[in-house]
């Protein structure tokens, strides 16, 4: 069949134009709840095989043109059955069709969509998630619809404490971008401006450059990036990385994504250290701390997934315990909550262990509570 479409690339002109206005027409039939003319024919959740079937008739390049002219069909989907795609009360993130032609692995866009949407929080964040797939979108349509699509820089800044949440979103933003066609692999490459800067001048630059390579068609996510311009003897190594960062950023433009994150004041600081820098990073997302309330609600969520119950009362004492040591040097936001649980499941197991009758193993006591508390302490101050 394939290959008879192949050797007739009239008729499989002439059957893909036809049924992409089928499509088209047929998906906002299903959005609008009507369409008496293809009456319950087509449902979205037929998308990905009619348009496989699309692909084979005409090409998947006629394929993807369909699927980003339904890029918005999803969106009002949303609008239909949920109140609006984008809405900065509710920051309900917007439900996408991906691309046909993408590399499946991990994640699926709209699956890192909704762990982005069950995350503590990030109300701020979010919002500037939905702003930019939305633009992408946009972007898509008019792409797709042959007008003119000006480019705008995707690499972003993340600025906020440790402990936020900014790699995860960093590895979402990689999913939702491979499923948007946006990046062909969208894998995330972390790394720290130690990994970046070697011992002697020209040795920084063939680091750095193998690490960029390794994030070729993903992100690259340098955690406190000022580091690289820090006031030290290494001042000139880290130059160097940063020159040799613009140069691949320039040089792949449309393979790869920069994320720098680290605190909000020295993040500003490497932003002024290079004029190239401040103009390829257009995008700043903040990430606050957590509040008392969503960091123990984040603890009982870490609890539940391990198997365990907090006992009764515990978010009186998580909250008094973050705000007695949110100020502190060490103090990580979601990480320290990380460590604390790890302190209360030792003090459980050491209790236990004097007395194995003393409750269960899937419980937390009070006890084990008060001696986490007691055991991070110091390690947060």
């Amino acid at each position: 069949m394939k290959g008879f479409f192949e050797r007739n690339q009239t008729l499989s002109l002439v059957l893909s134009m036809t049924a992409a206005s089928l499509l088209t027409a047929a998906a906002l039939a299903a959005v609008s709840g009507g369409g008496a003319a293809i009456p319950r024919l087509f449902t979205l959740a037929m998308l990905p095989r009619l348009l496989g079937a699309l692909a084979m008739i005409g090409g998947g390049a006629l394929a993807t043109f369909l699927a980003m002219r339904l890029a918005l069909v999803s969106a009002n989907v949303a609008q239909t059955a949920n109140g609006p795609a984008v809405a900065p009360d509710q920051l309900r993130l917007l439900r996408i069709v991906e691309t046909p032609a993408i590399i499946r692995q991990g994640r699926t866009a709209q699956q890192a969509l909704d762990d982005l949407d069950q995350m503590i929080g990030l109300a701020a964040v979010k919002s500037e998630i939905n702003t930019l797939i939305a633009r992408l979108q946009i972007e898509a349509r008019r792409r797709a619809e042959g007008m003119k699509v000006t480019a705008v820089s995707q690499h972003m800044v993340f600025t906020g404490p440790p402990g936020v949440g900014k790699t995860v979103v960093a590895r979402a933003i990689g999913d939702i971008y491979r499923g948007l066609g946006v990046l062909k692999r969208g894998h995330l490459v972390e790394t720290e401006a130690k990994d970046l800067i070697a011992g002697y001048i020209g040795q920084t630059a063939d680091k750095v450059d193998k690490v960029c390579q390794s994030a070729l068609d993903g992100i690259l996510f340098i955690d406190e990036a000022y580091s690289l311009v820090s006031d030290n003897a290494s001042a000139s190594f880290g130059m160097e990385a940063v020159n040799t960062l613009l140069k691949f950023m320039e040089d792949h433009r449309d393979r790869v994504i920069v994320i720098v994150a680290g605190y909000p004041g020295p993040m500003q600081k490497f932003l002024d250290s290079n004029p190239g820098l401040a103009s390829r990073f257009s995008k700043t997302i903040d990430f606050p701390n957590y509040s008392p309330q969503e960091l123990a609600h984040i603890l009982d969520l870490m609890a539940r997934s391990q198997g365990f119950a907090l006992p009764q009362g515990y978010e009186g004492k998580i909250e008094s315990w973050v705000e007695a040591n949110s100020s502190a040097k060490n103090w990580g936001n979601a990480r320290s909550v990380r460590n604390l649980i790890e302190k209360m499941r030792e003090a459980q197991a050491v209790r236990l262990a004097r007395d194995p009758h003393s409750s269960g193993i899937d419980e937390l006591t009070p006890a084990d509570l008060d001696a986490a508390i007691k055991a991070t302490e110091a390690q947060v101050r």
